[in-house]
């Protein structure tokens, strides 16, 4: 599993360490991930989603559809489990 923010897509970055004497080293900055349940209320259900700290202060403000809409995501993220793969249009042949 990638770490990455589910909501806004957030990742490990890359860069460089630089020493007093400018000595560069190669090193990663790692997203500072999180589990959390959300409840949607529309949907009276549950869902639990990997996002980082800093977007879990975005959806306490905005409210977690906001948040994935202001950020580009999709709401697929908060589709169930069981539907994961499965695209809209085969959801609408079954």
């Amino acid at each position: 599993m990638a770490r990455r923010c589910e909501v806004t897509g957030r990742g490990t970055v890359s860069g460089n360490n630089v020493s007093h004497s400018h000595i560069k080293t190669r090193r990663t900055w790692k997203v500072n991930l999180i589990k959390k349940r959300i409840f949607l209320e529309d949907e009276n259900r549950w869902v639990t989603i990997r996002l980082s700290t800093r977007a879990l202060r975005t959806l306490r403000k905005k409210g977690i559809k906001a948040a994935i809409k202001d950020n580009g995501g999709s709401l697929g993220v908060l589709a169930p489990k069981k539907y994961a793969g499965i695209t809209k249009q085969a959801l609408k042949k079954a």
